[in-house]
This record gives C-alpha cells, sequence and structure tokens, in this order.
C-alpha cells in the first residue's frame, strides 16, 4: 500500500551525496511506545551540524526501506528518523492495523522533543499507509510537530478503509492484510462489522479539534482513499484546533493509487501533459516552508488546488484544467437525474414504473476498474484494472442495469459528494447496491467515473441491523464518493446498477443470516428497482450552473508545482 514517490529532484540529491554515503552519521536505536513496546527506529543525520529539522517517517514496510529517502532528506539539510510500527519488521509487540500508531506515533514526537539532534521543528510526509500513520498521530500531538503531508491516505479506518457502505472491501483488505502476513487479524475487524467504540478509539477524523497542525493532504480521483483524504481535509480546516484551521491545503489529480508522478495515464485514459503536478516538489516545498522559514510561495498556495477532468482525446473540451478553490466541498446546487422505467435518466420525476434487477451470490457481477490497490488481480481472466475503465463487458451483463441520458446538448460540471437514491421492492432480507457513474463518450465507451456501494441491512444506520421486509418498499442510500468531472456535450451520463462488485467488494448472501459465509452461498433476490414521484430513485449531484462552466483555456501551461 505505499505510494512511491518518484522525482528527478531526489534523484539528484542520490547522486550527489554517493561518494559520502558511507560517511553518513547513521545509527539505530528503540523508542518505547506508551505501554513500554520497544519501536526499532533508525536515525539519520547530516554530516554537517549538530541540530536540524527532523523528518519523522513511521512505516509498515520495513524501516530499511527508508534509507534512501533519508539520506536524500540529510542532503537538504534534515534529520532523518525511520520508525517501524508495532509488531512489523524490527519492533516488538503485535501488528494491530494501525490501530495504536496515534499514541505510538505521539510517542515518537515526545522522545525527538528530547534529542539533541533535533531542532525543535519536526514534519512528517508519506503515502498511502505511511500517510495513515500520520493522520492517527495528529490528534493530540505535541508542538513539535509543524507540519505533516499525507499522500493518498485516510483518517477514518472504518467507513473508507475497511467497509464503504458497510461492505467489506474485500480485494482491498484481505489481499493488503495477507501481503502484510497479517491475515490473522481479519477476523478481529469482521467481528466489529458494525460502527461501534471499538472504531472511534482509533478514528482521528472525530477529533478535529485536536489537531494544530497545517496539512498537505493530496489525493486522487481514482484513489482508494480518496473520500478520506477530502474529508480530513474539511475537518481540519474547518474544525480544527489553533495552528490548524485554516492552515490546510488539498491537492486533487486524476490518480490512481499507484499515480507516477511523470505519466498522464489513468486506466483506461491518457489525460494532457497539463495533469502532471509532482507531489514531491510540493512536499519539498511545504517542508521548507514549515520546517526552515523559506519564504517560498507556500504561504500564497490556495486552500484547494484540484484537476477538474473532462473528455480525453477531444479537442477544445471543456475542463482537464488544474483550479483553485477555496474550501472544499464546493458550494454548488444539488440536482437529481431521475432513474425511468425505460432505462433513462431524466432531470424531472418520470412516470411510475419499476425494473427487474437479478443478484446471484454464485454468479457476482466482476470488477473493472475503480478504486482498486491490486489492479494485477486476475478476474475473469483478466486484469481487474484501476481508475476508468470501460465498462461496455460489464454493462453486458443481465444482471445489470444501465440507466443513461439523452445525449447532452451542453457540457454538465460536476464537482462534489454524489449519492444513489434507489427505491427497491425487495424479496429478501438483504442485498447490495453497486453503483457506477460513467461517462459515456459519443463512440460508445462507458468510461468509468466513480462507483460505490451500500448494504441494505445497514440503511437504518451503520451501528445497528435493519433488515428488509419482503414486499415493502425501502430507500437505499448509495455514497459514490467525490469527483471533479465535466461531461462533455455530446456525451451521455450513465448510471450502472447490480447487486455485487466483486472481488472490489465481498458479496451478500443476501439471505438476511451471518455475511461471513463462503462466496456463492446465499439465495438469488430479485428486488426491483421502483421509480416514479412517489418513489424517486435518482442520482444526486452537484452541479455548476451552465452560465458559469469552466472552459479550457488554450496553451494554458500548468507548471509542477505551485510556484508561479
Amino acid at each position: 500500500m505505499v505510494f512511491q514517490l518518484k522525482s528527478r529532484h531526489l534523484l539528484a540529491a542520490l547522486f550527489l551525496l554517493a561518494a559520502a554515503r558511507s560517511g553518513a552519521q547513521t545509527f539505530t536505536t528503540t523508542v518505547p511506545a506508551p505501554d513500554g513496546t520497544p519501536l526499532a527506529t533508525d536515525v539519520y543525520l547530516p554530516l554537517l551540524g549538530s541540530s536540524w529539522p527532523v523528518i519523522l517517517i513511521r512505516t509498515p514496510y520495513g524501516k530499511d526501506g527508508m534509507h534512501d529517502t533519508c539520506v536524500a532528506a540529510n542532503i537538504l539539510g534534515y534529520a532523518c528518523v525511520a520508525q517501524d510500527t508495532r509488531g512489523r519488521f524490527d519492533s516488538g509487540g503485535e501488528d494491530t492495523v494501525f490501530r495504536d500508531d496515534g499514541p505510538d506515533g505521539r510517542a515518537a514526537l515526545e522522545w525527538l522533543a528530547g534529542q539533541e539532534f533535533c531542532n525543535g521543528k519536526v514534519g512528517t510526509f508519506g503515502g498511502s499507509a505511511l500517510g495513515i500513520t500520520q493522520y492517527m498521530m495528529a490528534p493530540g500531538a505535541p508542538g513539535i510537530l509543524k507540519c505533516q503531508v499525507p499522500v493518498f491516505a485516510t483518517a477514518d479506518l472504518y467507513h473508507v478503509a475497511m467497509f464503504q457502505g458497510g461492505v467489506l472491501r474485500h480485494s482491498l483488505v484481505y489481499n493488503w492484510l495477507e501481503g502484510q502476513g497479517s491475515l490473522g487479524y481479519l477476523p478481529v475487524i469482521l467481528d466489529h462489522r458494525w460502527w461501534d467504540a471499538w472504531w472511534a478509539e482509533a478514528t482521528p477524523l472525530l477529533h478535529p479539534q485536536e489537531v494544530r497542525v497545517p496539512t498537505l493532504h493530496v489525493a486522487g480521483w481514482y484513489d482508494i482513499f480518496l473520500q478520506g483524504n477530502l474529508e480530513a481535509f474539511t475537518a481540519w480546516q474547518e474544525l480544527g484546533g489553533e495552528g490548524a484551521r485554516g492552515r490546510q491545503n488539498l491537492v486533487v489529480g486524476p490518480w490512481t493509487h499507484g499515480y507516477d508522478p511523470g505519466g498522464t495515464t489513468a486506466g483506461q485514459l491518457s489525460y494532457p501533459e497539463s495533469s502532471q503536478l509532482d507531489p514531491v516538489v510540493l512536499t519539498l516545498d511545504y517542508l521548507e516552508h514549515w520546517l526552515k522559514g523559506k519564504d517560498n510561495g507556500v504561504a500564497g498556495w490556495p486552500p484547494v488546488r484540484i484537476y477538474l477532468m473532462g473528455a480525453v482525446g477531444e479537442a477544445g473540451a471543456p475542463g482537464n484544467v488544474w483550479i483553485d478553490l477555496d474550501r472544499w466541498p464546493p458550494a454548488l446546487p444539488r440536482r437529481q437525474l431521475f432513474l425511468t422505467a425505460a432505462g433513462g435518466l431524466a432531470w424531472t420525476p418520470p412516470d411510475p414504473g419499476q425494473v427487474d434487477l437479478v443478484a446471484d451470490p454464485a454468479d457476482p457481477v466482476p470488477t473493472l476498474g475503480g478504486a482498486n490497490l491490486f489492479p494485477n488481480l486476475e478476474v475473469d481472466g483478466r486484469p481487474m484494472g484501476s481508475g476508468p475503465w470501460d465498462q461496455r463487458s460489464v454493462e453486458d451483463r443481465p444482471d445489470v442495469l444501465s440507466f443513461t441520458t439523452p445525449v447532452l446538448a451542453s457540457p454538465v460540471t460536476v464537482a462534489g459528494r454524489l449519492w444513489a437514491h434507489l427505491w427497491v421492492l425487495p424479496d429478501t432480507p438483504d442485498l447490495d447496491l453497486s453503483v457506477r457513474l460513467t461517462d459515456v463518450y459519443p463512440d460508445g465507451r462507458s468510461m468509468l467515473v466513480i462507483d460505490g456501494i451500500a448494504r441494505a441491512r445497514f440503511r437504518c444506520g451503520e451501528d445497528r441491523e435493519c433488515l428488509l421486509t419482503p414486499g415493502v418498499a425501502a430507500r437505499i442510500d448509495v455514497d459514490l464518493w467525490s469527483t471533479a468531472i465535466v461531461f462533455n456535450a455530446g456525451h451521455r451520463i450513465r448510471v450502472d446498477i447490480a447487486g455485487s462488485n466483486w472481488p472490489r467488494f465481498e458479496v451478500n448472501p443476501n439471505d438476511g443470516g451471518s455475511l461471513d459465509e463462503p462466496p456463492g452461498s446465499g439465495v438469488v433476490a430479485h428486488p426491483r428497482i421502483l421509480v416514479g414521484p412517489v418513489h424517486p430513485s435518482s442520482l444526486d449531484l452537484p452541479v455548476l450552473p451552465t452560465s458559469r462552466s469552466p472552459r479550457r483555456p488554450a496553451a494554458r501551461a500548468v507548471p509542477t508545482g505551485f510556484r508561479r
């Protein structure tokens, strides 16, 4: 789950230090966690000087893997500390999958405050798991922590990393734990399928007022933790304590979890060269500003910079530009696209009707693209993929319902969080509704924009069971997370609905019993999707008024960083 940071700047720094590598002052020690657990820690010190600002990196992937990064940090004038998280590699204790990274991280900061090599200023950075460890330590961190840069990470393990809409993120959780040698922890996670105090005590997002540190949040529209990054930014920015509130920055690009700063491709789409923006450059500037007091423009950065996606390969198409905002999400009016019984999407409620859906747990609808960590995982004889993939092969299945607008006469700009509100007439006590939003190109490609899922038994609240009553209509709300995109004129907007999305999400047996049964067990569900004024199944989305739709400026050049 590591975000691989690549940058010519760091590579150049490594070359500069090649001859002096062997002379770096490096030592290994242990730092006690609050309960006494020894946390293995490597300290890298620059060759010149005696006291420096410190970069702290806490990782479950082995501190030895941070060697080159820390050497580069030394060149740039920072001391660097790499620490194995509890139960990982050389650290003691048992791996609790981020749950102890809050107190353990704060203990590392307290230890640094007493070290002569630390000048009193510490910053953290890193992606994915290394970003999660940063979020976990943020509430209540000592004042020595001056800035953080969590990339592609989340401050909410339950709703974002483990369960989405009440459904286990199977391919992510199972395969990541297995790769860590921590699959034995999965039963512990499954024992807490419902939101409870066990989750709450390890959720930094619940304590924004205790966060007092400026933070650069870096996210991707196709990333596995997108919503977690967005919510942390908004919470810290608007509700954070002194030092955090109003001092956050957010950057969101058209990126998957494996984003290469030198590339422009996500899934099956290649964005313009202007989409490139190197998080490493941003990180270096950010650290310089907050740890060294450099006046390098960081103080003038916009609170939010996002890449507004648009049609790819269409000259003059609106979108495909970086835009600056003063907040996230933007305050846009919300509109509804209503599902029709004829398979359409309309801006006005249609006549009453219904559409039959089939959900067979023994034959789940396969994943094709989306916010996936393991894009090469084989599904139906082909890679699962990540990011925007053409959904036509999935839409051809009889157990997938598609609802599509007429061809758009003018562009439609969407920016913010999206929901699908679906009314169903069930015939089973439980079921899942998987929803995919796609951008249908004039040539017929149905390119995935974003997707989500919801489990019916969680519709009354994530902390209680609320089974369906067969024959009684119920509304199920599906959180699609967030996006920013311009659907171009000549395109169509489509919503695909199915009863599964495997192996991205675990499959519901539909029978209302245990959710821990082997895949394929259970019963076939035949719910009916209801439409019309009484049961207004719809896609709820934030839409920029047409008169304000941004158009792509000619020959716009976007720098690799925020420097202007």
